[in-house]
């Protein structure tokens, strides 16, 4: 579970921040109540906490000591104060702290543990700058590694769209309008011929440009447009909003392509995205085996043991693809007790090896599951096409023809030719 450190002496707050990080996010939080409880904490090379809210004001640390302790312990740090001053903030935020948050609304709160969230997403997320200044490149690299981003960094357009190849999950582009050889908007349209605004945010950037060079940004595919004279916490904010976007959409998503009895991909994913990859398969020359997969006597089950046993056996069938097969296999659950499994680049005798593991798991199943004692023996019959279809619903069509032969010659078998 990951760890945060909270450092506050307000036992009220330090209720209503654990809760809501605990309950709400599922974090662990670690706390204490003084700058020296916190250093003992720190102390020790098995705590390791993924961010440090403090307090500014702490009986052993009045004027702010705590920060500096965690900033140098190396951790992203958020200040959540009663304290304002114009001044105290800018001294605070120059440190390199993530952000300032008052104490002064429930809004307040719920922004601070969001932030949280937030922060430890970030650590997964990779970010590239693209701008032909050091000066401003360093002030934007500094601000997204306090941010916990892997941060990418190019001088030129030319040197960005190189390096794309190599950046693992890039989700965010900050992106210079005005520079040599090839601008802003001539990178931004070779982005999104690459990737889509729901796929990887590109965020506008410039010290000059005016509204119409804003609104040319935003129509021509960026997410956002922010000027280099904003504020760090603007700047953050903004981040912070698409990326939080990107998210919701990318759950809205996975909600909609996922089978939520089993996890798999539902019938609506497989006719995309496994059509899709069928469909590489087939440019490159690969082979595509496409598995029809079908429960023996899975309707006695329902009618005597109940519809509950029945959702249990659909789930463990499919945990059971989910453990035995490759990483790049593609299974989903078409219905009932219905599965296709597309095995990219396969060989049809190690194909038929796969699913004669899945055959023997789930004949174990009654005894290794105490939720299905007593189901006697369980068999899946399996048809198989050959790999060399055309697309995904001609292979599909095979080897449905093929699993009712199964079914029809004593099922508990895998027919694949």
């Amino acid at each position: 579970m990951t760890e945060v450190l909270l450092v506050e002496d307000a036992a009220f707050f330090e209720r209503v921040i654990r809760r809501q990080l605990t309950d709400q996010h599922g974090f662990n939080v670690v706390s204490a109540t003084t700058c020296a409880q916190a250093r003992e904490l720190l102390d020790n090379p098995d705590f390791k906490p993924a961010a440090a809210l403090v307090d500014l004001t702490l009986p052993d640390a009045p004027n702010g000591e705590i920060v500096d302790l965690t900033i140098a312990a190396g951790l992203p740090t958020i200040v959540f104060s009663g304290r304002f001053d114009d001044e105290l903030r800018r001294t605070v935020l120059e440190k390199g702290v993530v952000d300032y948050v008052l104490k002064e609304s429930p809004s307040s709160l719920s922004f601070l543990t969001t932030l949280v969230q937030r922060i430890v997403a970030n650590r997964s997320i990779d970010a590239l700058v693209i701008d032909d200044s050091r000066a401003d490149l360093a002030v934007i690299e500094r601000r997204l590694k306090a941010y916990q981003l892997r941060v990418h960094v190019a001088l030129s357009a030319k040197q960005a769209l190189e390096m794309l190849d190599g950046i693992e999950n890039l989700k965010l582009v900050i992106l210079d309008h005005r520079m040599p050889n090839m601008d802003g908007f001539e990178v931004l349209k070779a982005l999104r011929q690459r990737y889509g605004m729901h796929q990887v945010a590109v965020i506008g950037l410039s010290g000059q440009a005016g509204p119409e060079t804003t609104a040319r940004f935003l129509k021509s595919g960026a997410n956002d447009f922010i000027s280099k004279s904003s504020t760090p916490e603007e700047f953050m904010l903004r981040l912070s909003q698409n990326l939080d976007m990107l998210d919701r959409i990318e759950l809205l998503s996975e909600l909609a392509h996922r089978d939520p009895l089993t996890g798999l991909s539902n019938r609506r994913h497989l006719f995309a995205d496994g059509d899709a990859l069928y469909r590489r398969c087939r440019s490159g020359q690969k082979s595509v085996p496409v598995a029809a997969l079908d429960i023996d006597r899975f309707k006695r089950v329902n009618d005597t043991l109940g519809h509950e046993v029945g959702d249990h056996l659909i789930r463990y069938l499919g945990q059971t693809l989910t453990e035995l097969l490759p990483e790049n296999a593609f299974a989903a659950r078409l219905g009932g007790d219905e599965f296709c499994v597309i095995l990219p680049g396969c060989p049809m005798d190690e194909a038929v090896s796969l699913l004669n593991k899945v055959r023997d798991r789930l004949a174990l199943a009654p005894e290794s599951d105490p939720f299905l004692k007593g189901l006697g023996q369980l068999t899946v019959s399996v048809g198989l096409s050959d790999g060399d279809e055309d697309n995904l619903q001609n292979a599909l069509r095979v080897a449905d023809v093929r699993l009712y032969d199964a079914k029809n010659n004593g099922r508990n078998r895998i027919v694949a030719r």
